[in-house]
This record gives C-alpha cells, structure tokens and sequence, in this order.
C-alpha cells in the first residue's frame, strides 16, 4: 500500500502550464499572479521544469542583462589579473556607467566587477575591445557564437552592453538558457552576490564606490542573482536567481513596468508550488490528530519538514500534472521505483 502510494503520486508530479487567463487552473492559489511584464518565464532549476510562462519565446530587446554573456564570454578568453587599458571610445558610452577614465589601467577582474554590479556600459565597451583584439565587432561575434552553442535560437547581440541596437534582442526563453549556463561560472555567481564594492578611486583621487543595481539582493529573501536591465526600447528586465531552503528557483522578465516587484511576485509564486520532491515525500508522514510525525528514518531539513507539514493530500483534478515520462527526472525517478521497491514496481 506504502509502495503503490509512492508510484501514484510520482504520476501525478506538478507541472505547471502557461496562465489562460479563461481557463485557470486549480485553486486561486495555483494560478501565476498577473505581472506588468508582457514576457516572462519562471523555472525549477532543481527539478528542471519551466513552472510556468508568458510570451517567452517572444523576441525582444534585453537591455543590460546582455553582460551575463559578456561576462562569460569574457571568463571564456581571458585571466581575471590581466591589465586592460580603458579605450577612449568606451569612456563616451551612453547610460550608467562605473566612471572609467580613458588611458587608465583595470584588471580583467576589476572590469567583471564594473559590468556586472555597477552595470558599466564603459567597463562592458572596455572589455569586449580587449577580448577582441581591439575590435568590438569581433568580440560581439563571440557572444553569438556562444548563444549559438548555448541553442539560444531567439537571440543576437550587437554590442557587449545591452545598449538599444537593430539585431540586439533575445526572448524569455533564451534568458533563461543564459541564467542556466551562467551558473556554471563560479566568478559570475560571486559577481551577482555582490551588494556594494569600493574600487581603486580615479587618476583625480575620487572614490569609486558601487551598489548592485539589482535592488533585491538583501530586500527579497533568497535573492543572489542575477542581472538588471533598463533601456528605452527594452524597457525593464531582470534576470533572477533564488535559493530558499535547497530549492533554487529561476526566472526572466522582460518588458516590465516594475522588474523587481514583477519578479518577486512570480517567485513567491514558484515557491508556493510543490516540487516533485514534495510529492515522493508527503507518503512519509501521516495525520495525527491534526499533526504529521515521520514514519521512515529520513534526514530531512527543518525547512523541508515544515513544508511536508503543511501539504494537503493531492485531490484528483486539482492541479495540472502530467506523467511520469513527461518529467525530465523521469529516468531516474524509475530507477529509484525499481531499486527501492521492486516488489511492485517489478524491479
């Protein structure tokens, strides 16, 4: 009975589809908020499913968010202690900008840093000119290169700064596919943690002080990551990255009137959502007078445990779901069944 109840529930996995808004799913609680962003796009990173979506494969522009690719391109080519000579053309780039002098001298690192936190359209100039070997347009046919490698389908790039240009746009879905391979770079992860930095003052003595545009980092709990954007064409953009209590969630905004209210409301809505984990889990505890008490010696987080608490017994009809071999985790959720218990599953 403890097996069958397992192998059901793994069926019934939550996998959320994108809202319409005329047929809306489940309970007022299962249905994506509304947002002011016309594209977005929300992901489970840790059971790879796209909980929902909206307009994402969409093409648009995406503003500063394009310097996660510059950044990785970069941390592709170059040393991070490497001394790179700030070009004169860079120092006249139009919108935020980290202050550089023309003839002053930054480590590789340095400039990730002025990209990345300060959101430097110089710093970005600054290194693409140098990893192209003093040509932008050189540099710019290495990001695309790497979207290409990425399977980034929807997306171009015409500068290393997410400035507005013809050919300079992407969609939700491709952004995403930046967040996921963006997170295999350790020094970009590190970048996006960082709230505010002091670097070397300028050849005047001035002091350089930078604060994260990212104004969630410390004010939205779980928040290390990951990119800002706001241009005329773009709009505002905000590429995301949660972790609360193991999970990590994932989500893209584009074209949004409020990127960080937008983005917090998806993301409290992700994490109201139950993983497939939830579901492999809930079978361990039963009713008690109210209560729940694990039944099987399982080293579970205090978080987790509140979570499986507080879970109501899946009701047929009341989310959207789909088979075990819809699920990427299909493979292994069936090895797990035939390991664990191969009385049932015939294993």
């Amino acid at each position: 009975m403890f097996a069958s109840s397992i192998v059901s529930l793994a069926l019934a996995a939550t996998v959320l589809t994108p809202p319409v808004a005329s047929q809306p799913v489940g309970e007022p609680a299962s249905v994506p908020p509304k947002l002011t962003a016309e594209r977005w796009i929300v992901y489970d990173a840790d059971e790879d499913v796209v909980l929902a979506s909206w307009n994402a494969n969409d093409q648009a522009p995406m503003a500063s968010v394009t310097k996660v690719m510059t950044s990785m391109v970069v941390l592709d080519n170059e040393d991070l202690t490497t001394l790179v000579t700030v070009p004169n053309f860079a120092t006249n780039a139009r919108g935020s900008t980290a202050g550089l002098v023309a003839g002053e001298q930054w480590t590789v690192g340095d400039l990730l840093i002025a990209t990345m936190v300060r959101s430097g359209n110089d710093a970005a100039l600054t290194l693409g000119y140098h990893v192209g070997g003093e040509s932008s347009d050189a540099f710019v046919a290495m990001m695309n290169e790497k979207a290409r490698e990425l399977g980034m389908t929807s997306t171009s790039f015409a500068n290393p700064a997410g400035l507005d240009a013809e050919g300079h746009y992407s969609s939700a879905t491709d952004l995403l596919t930046l967040i996921i391979a963006s997170q295999e770079y350790p020094d970009i992860q590190r970048l996006a943690r960082i709230k505010t930095v002091t670097m070397p003052p300028d050849p005047n003595g001035k002091e350089r002080v930078f604060n994260n545009t990212n104004r969630l980092l410390g004010t939205f709990p779980g928040t290390v990551g990951l990119k800002t954007g706001d241009t005329p064409w773009a709009d505002k953009v905000l590429l995301g990255v949660t972790e609360r209590a193991g999970r990590p969630i994932y989500s893209v905004v584009m074209h949004s009137d409020d990127h960080f209210a937008d983005t917090a409301e998806i993301v409290e809505w992700a994490y109201s959502t139950y993983s497939i984990n939830d579901r492999w889990m809930r079978p361990l505890y039963s009713q008690d007078g109210g209560g729940a008490t694990v039944e099987a010696g399982i080293d579970l987080t205090e978080s987790h445990e509140r979570r499986l608490r507080a879970m109501a017994p899946l009701d047929d009809g009341r989310w959207n779901t789909s088979t075990l071999e819809d699920l990427p985790k299909a493979e292994a959720i069936g090895r797990w069944i035939r390991d664990a218990i191969p009385g049932v599953a015939g294993g």
